[in-house]
């Protein structure tokens, strides 16, 4: 038996019989419950027990309270004749003195007689037959309550369940939610929508568009060259559908990440980085007054000093207060060593030269006392575009009382000549027939007065009438195209940061397709009917190497071209290259760091014991596998000297440190890796990718004159005089039968038609192996000849309008050639390259034969230099880098990484030519890549080492007068604050982050 239900029925059984059932007469119980079974005990107390109970003493209780009020009924009357009788004995008695009471009130004696008025009967709770009706109702609601199939009791007790399940879930909340009911409501409208997937990051339902038309639409965009990360979020969209609010809250989560990341420092750089005081500072004791011109004088004979320290025979360097290695000289080398030293990192800088700023200085017997210490800048350190060089210099530059250091820069040339800066002698340009063309001059001036220039001289279309309207001018067109290209440049250089992988999904840019191009087949297109302005753009595009334009790259034909007609013209730093130099030595050792000159170089140290050891562990790890991986290519850990002194890092104190050491090369791609790196190293792990297919540029050989009389007594300026043989009149010849022109090449000899483009694919497939076999060139000797050979003159003294104030009057000129195969001999490997011969010394025949004939040269354009001639020397032949074909920048090995952990190069082969722009940008290429800086720094973040210095560096204290490294009295730019930025060429403005 189940307490309070019916047993189950059984089969074969009768169901039991219910109270309200068909039962005969006198069988069914006077109170029983519904659900009741006869014979069985009720579940049903209320309305079998207490609900017959209950109504019985409600009855009982009614009945009493009737009574009672017939009983109080009769006392109500018999109290109404008290009061009626007494009313009529006060009216017979009304002639009977009143009495008194104390308080001065008349009452009758008689009133006080009267009997107490009833009390009525106290109301039982059932008073009533209403309320015994209302006792039946509730009895019957209460025995429905508990005893039917879906009574209310069920609803209680899951509403005492639901507040149990409250109290656990929501605790100390509870009294909260009471409070406030409606949050209760929105909870529940939380867990309704989570329940049913309204909060899923993905799409519920169906797409708002078909797949097929979300392709179409990221195609058209993609063909719209939107930026990717547009395109990643329209496919998320569209195609793995994410809802709307999940793309807000991953591109706010990811911007915020991104910002955090763009304010953390990259390890070794401080979130502090003090400023250095200027290396002209002059030490001053308490109230002693400085003297201005025993303060001059003293940067006047620093200098005349070179930049850094001779390395002593026997001198051993502590190679554990170093961790960063540079081998070279110039500003390139000290500008990337000064922004290394500024992100924590402690600098070596090994310079073979006698001077680390590249500097020469004439020495021995036959020089003049009065030339002591005057340096040649045998670079020509001419700087264009000279607002964006010093947005890019002031971080390195920075002092503690000057955004630049004290180094200001002026232009080269003066209002009367236009601020011309270039004189361009190519054969036939300018004349008709002759072989001697008429020397074109750039000015200063830009695009205008190139128009100009170009339409007086050469014939082209007349400029318009209003400033800025170039009419129809070819030139003006070419150019235009010209700064379009230019344009995306820095994507370019940016992508040599970058892994393959990241620039295999960036679109080529403009600037990158151009690289891989002659320049010879844009000049024909652009200039079909004018071979003097193919001339003439041939000469700007490629000046600084004698080759042709037909095996010209035409990405450096369109850099030199922009550079040149930016219309900033030219400029040159103040105290020379020397001056520039000192400031990023000053920066170097006051961190830390040490600048070392006369150093030997002999070659580069690996650790390949640590290559070994990693090798044979996966080897054994995976030796199932059939084919063989290359070994990888061990770490570069220092440098070995030519008398067998290692200058190498102790790799085992850098393990904690959370950054490896580096050893970067400034001495172009050629000499360190073939030149510095062993044979064996090279055999095993061969070169970068696509270095075989390069060529070398012929060596260069520096002329240096010592000339009597100041720039102004010579009638000399700073323009820079080049003779261009690559760049000759082309021969164009009309067929005589079709009437069509056939179009010569440019710079003489046989008619070819070269490729469109070079083979990025072929340049880049790995080599069988990494030997470098010499094998002489056979072809036809190259020999300089006089007046027609590729020839450049400079007067470095004659651009800086300091020199006559701290040297007198003395007159410096650099003759620049190529070295012809007396001195060199050229060689057909892979890659290409020459070798310098040794021996020719002063007084052999060969240089005798090569120094009269460059100096009839420069006599023979310079005429008034007749007997000024103090002093002259010759230096090198000098390697300079790779030539500037299409390979050069096709090749993916040539970049600051190099397959060597540790090792890295920089400088202008990174870049184009080998001006001082150009190898400033290569070694802020350097300089980022040894940092470590990623993909989503520079593409995303605009992060890069500079732009971290300007905002980590405290700002400088200006003083009240400019603190000048060396005085002038001449226009020069002043320090730009321009808080415009760019990828590459405008890094961050040396600020104070607010």
């Amino acid at each position: 038996m189940r307490m309070g239900k019916p047993d189950k029925v059984r089969r074969g059984q009768a169901s039991s019989r219910r109270a309200d059932a068909q039962l005969y007469h006198g069988d069914k119980p006077k109170h029983a419950a519904r659900a009741s079974v006869v014979g069985q005990l009720s579940p049903d107390i209320i309305s079998v027990s207490l609900g017959p109970e209950i109504k019985a003493r409600a009855i009982e209780s009614l009945e009493a309270y009737s009574e009672q009020l017939m009983e109080y009924d009769d006392l109500v009357k018999e109290y109404n004749e008290a009061i009626k009788k007494q009313q009529l004995q006060q009216e017979e008695e009304t002639s009977k003195e009143a009495e008194v009471d104390p308080d001065g009130n008349t009452r009758n004696v008689d009133s006080l007689d009267l009997p107490p008025f009833p009390e009525p009967p106290k109301a039982p709770i059932f008073h009533s037959e209403h309320w015994i009706n209302e006792l039946d109702e509730v009895l019957k609601e209460t025995s429905d309550f508990f005893q039917s199939k879906n009574g209310g009791w069920k609803v209680h007790a899951r509403a005492a369940r639901f507040e149990r399940i409250m109290d656990e879930r929501y605790g100390r909340l509870r009294p909260l939610l009471k409070q406030y009911p409606e949050l209760e409501t929105f909870a529940r409208n939380v867990q309704r929508k989570y329940a049913s997937g309204y909060f899923s990051p993905f799409r519920q339902g169906k797409p708002p568009i078909p797949k097929s038309t979300a392709v179409v639409i990221l195609f058209m965009m993609q063909r719209g060259n939107l930026r990717w990360e547009v395109m990643v979020l329209a496919a998320l969209f569209f195609l793995v559908g994410l809802q709307p609010w999940a793309l807000v809250v991953l591109v706010a989560g990811g911007q915020a990440l991104l910002e955090n990341r763009k304010r953390k420092p990259i390890k070794p750089m401080k979130k502090h980085i003090p400023t250095t005081a200027p290396y002209y500072a002059v030490e001053v004791e308490d109230n002693e007054v400085v003297d201005e011109e025993k303060e001059r004088q003293q940067k006047i004979e620093m200098l005349k000093k070179p930049v850094g320290s001779k390395l002593g025979a026997d001198e051993n360097i502590d190679m554990t207060l170093y961790d960063t290695i540079l081998l070279g000289s110039g500003p390139s080398t000290l500008y990337t060593g000064a922004l290394l030293a500024r992100a924590g990192r402690k600098i070596l800088v090994l310079s073979s030269k006698d001077d680390a700023s590249g500097c020469y200085t004439l020495e021995g017997s036959g020089v003049p006392e009065a030339s002591g210490g005057v340096p040649f800048d045998v670079e020509s350190s001419n700087v264009s575009k000279c607002t964006r060089q010093q947005t890019l210099l002031a971080p390195a530059l920075c002092s503690s009382t000057d955004y630049q250091g004290g180094i200001r820069f002026a232009k080269i040339g003066s209002a009367a000549d236009g601020y011309a800066f270039e004189i361009l002698s190519v054969p036939g340009m300018g004349s008709e027939g002759g072989k001697d063309g008429v020397p074109f001059v750039l000015r200063g001036g830009g695009v205008q007065t190139l128009v100009e220039d170009a339409a007086l001289y050469l014939g082209d279309g007349w400029p318009g009438v209003t400033p800025g309207d170039f009419g129809n001018s070819a030139s003006a067109v070419y150019t235009g195209i010209c700064e379009a290209l230019n344009a995306s440049s820095n994507q370019f250089y940016i992508s040599k940061l970058l892994d393959d992988n990241v620039n295999n999904i960036r679109s080529a840019s403009s600037y990158q397709e151009a690289t891989i191009r002659y320049a010879s087949m844009f000049l024909d297109k652009a200039f079909p009917l004018n071979a003097h302005l193919r001339s003439l753009f041939a000469a700007i595009g490629m000046k600084g190497e004698n080759i042709r334009p037909s095996e010209t790259s035409m990405a450096a034909h369109v850099t030199n071209v922009c550079s040149a007609l930016s219309g900033e013209g030219m400029h040159y730093p103040i105290g020379g290259p020397r001056a520039i130099c000192h400031a990023f030595a000053s920066v170097i050792e006051e961190n830390g760091g040490r600048v070392f000159t006369q150093v030997p170089y002999g070659r580069l140290l690996f650790d390949e014991k640590a290559t070994e050891t990693s090798s044979s562990v996966s080897e054994s790890s995976d030796s199932t596998s059939t084919t063989k991986a290359d070994p990888p290519a061990p770490r570069c850990i220092g440098i070995e000297l030519s008398d067998k002194r290692q200058i190498k890092f102790n790799m085992t104190q850098w393990k904690s440190k959370g950054y490896e050491p580096a050893v970067v090369s400034f001495l172009g791609m050629i000499t360190t890796f073939i030149h510095l790196l062993p044979a064996d190293i090279r055999d095993k792990y061969k070169l970068p990718r696509g270095m075989p297919a390069l060529t070398q540029r012929r060596p260069l050989i520096k002329i240096l004159y010592q000339l009597k009389g100041s720039a102004s007594d010579l009638n000399v300026t700073g323009a820079d005089f080049y003779r261009l043989p690559a760049a000759a009149l082309a021969k164009d010849s009309i067929d005589p039968i079709t009437g069509d022109v056939r179009l010569g090449e440019i710079g003489g000899g046989a008619f070819r038609t070269p490729e469109n483009e070079v083979q990025v694919e072929t340049i880049n497939q790995d080599q069988p192996d990494g030997d470098v076999t010499f094998e002489s060139r056979k072809s036809q000797k190259v020999k300089y000849e006089a007046g027609s050979s590729w020839m450049q003159i400079s007067f470095p003294s004659a651009k800086d309008p300091s020199f006559e104030s701290r040297h007198g009057k003395i007159t410096t000129c650099v003759v620049t050639i190529e070295a012809d195969d007396d001195f060199v001999t050229p060689f057909e490997t892979k890659p290409k390259l020459y070798a310098v011969q040794k021996g020719k010394g002063p007084t052999h025949s060969d240089y005798k034969w090569l120094m009269e004939r460059v100096q009839k040269d420069l006599l023979d354009t310079y005429p008034q230099l007749a007997g000024k001639i103090m002093h002259h020397t010759m230096v090198g032949p000098l390697y300079r880098g790779l030539s500037h074909n299409p390979e050069r920048y096709a090749a993916k090995g040539v970049r600051p990484e190099s397959p060597y952990p540790g090792l890295f190069t920089g400088g202008s082969d990174l870049t184009v030519g080998e001006s001082f722009s150009a190898s400033i940008v290569g070694g802020w290429l350097a300089a980022n890549a040894v940092m470590g800086y990623s993909a989503l720094d520079h593409l995303f973040l605009q992060k890069n080492i500079t732009s971290d210095i300007s905002r980590f560096m405290e700002p400088p204290e200006p003083t009240a007068e400019a603190d000048l490294a060396v005085d002038f009295s001449v226009d020069v730019v002043p320090p730009q604050k321009d808080e415009e930025q760019e990828e590459l060429n405008d890094p961050p403005e040396l600020k104070k982050e607010q």
